[in-house]
């Protein structure tokens, strides 16, 4: 009886040494698929790794360590990539944004949206083609990615409803896009770099004594040319986190017209 109770012990020991090692290695795991961290693992073990010691950037598309950026292929739709500090750089909240530190990114982004129209296989014109981030609890990683993909047909399509009627002043839109209330502006021009939707956010939110961690952001074009920002803020009741990406299409199914 003794000896079966201490083999019940042991495997009880056993069991427990067992689930700490599993529960320490899940959470100390970079390369778990669940990991917030996976992204900056995968950019900063390889992507920048190889292009330094090889002059590659894969698996990256593109390296560009004099810019202090990565274009990056999402694996969440054919068409879809995104661009990522080789800095590390939590999310739009990060105060490195505001500093004047930070490269443009979102004017990188933009110059960089070519290479969707080289995945789609034909050019796509400046109003098909949407840049945007999410809130900082609306991603599911802790490293800046400025999304770049199409925009959803319908989202499209309420943008050139309501273009003519959006001034250089935050508004909120009559109409919702993709189910979330936005607010929408105009830039003055069309230079990312003076005007910089990441500090452009920030004074709104500030201005609403809000914390721009609270926004998702993209910019679009209307069929003049005019660039848009959108914003859409976290609102749990209604289970909007703040998700602007949920106004690109990976599918890039507006390209086919």
């Amino acid at each position: 009886m003794k000896k079966y109770s201490r083999l019940l012990i042991a495997l009880f020991i056993i069991l427990v040494l067992a689930a700490v090692l599993w529960f320490w290695n899940g959470r100390n795991n970079s390369d778990s698929v669940t990991s917030s961290d996976a992204l900056w693992h995968t950019i900063s073990q390889q992507c920048i790794p190889n292009q330094q010691q090889n002059n590659d950037p894969a698996p990256c598309l593109k390296v560009d360590l004099a810019e202090r950026y990565i274009l990056f292929k999402d694996r969440n739709g054919p068409y879809h990539d995104l661009l990522i500090p080789t800095d590390k750089v939590s999310g739009i909240e990060s105060q490195d944004l505001q500093t004047g530190k930070a490269p443009p990114y979102f004017y990188l982004a933009w110059e960089n949206r070519g290479h969707i129209s080289t995945e789609f296989g034909k050019p796509l014109k400046d109003p098909l083609i949407s840049l945007a981030i999410n809130s900082q609890y609306g991603r599911s990683q802790n490293q800046l990615h400025i999304h770049i993909a199409c925009l959803r047909q319908d989202v499209y399509n309420m943008l050139g409803k309501l273009a003519d009627k959006i001034g250089q002043n935050w508004q909120l839109l009559p109409e919702k896009l993709a189910g979330d209330h936005y607010l929408a502006r105009k830039l003055v021009g069309t230079d990312l770099i003076i005007e910089d939707p990441f500090k452009l956010l920030q004074q709104y939110a500030v201005e609403q004594g809000d914390s721009v961690a609270n926004y998702g952001l993209a910019l679009a074009v209307t069929p003049k040319g005019e660039m848009l920002l959108l914003a859409n803020r976290l609102d749990q009741a209604k289970q909007n986190t703040g998700s602007a990406v949920l106004i690109l299409d990976f599918q890039c199914e507006i390209g086919g017209q």
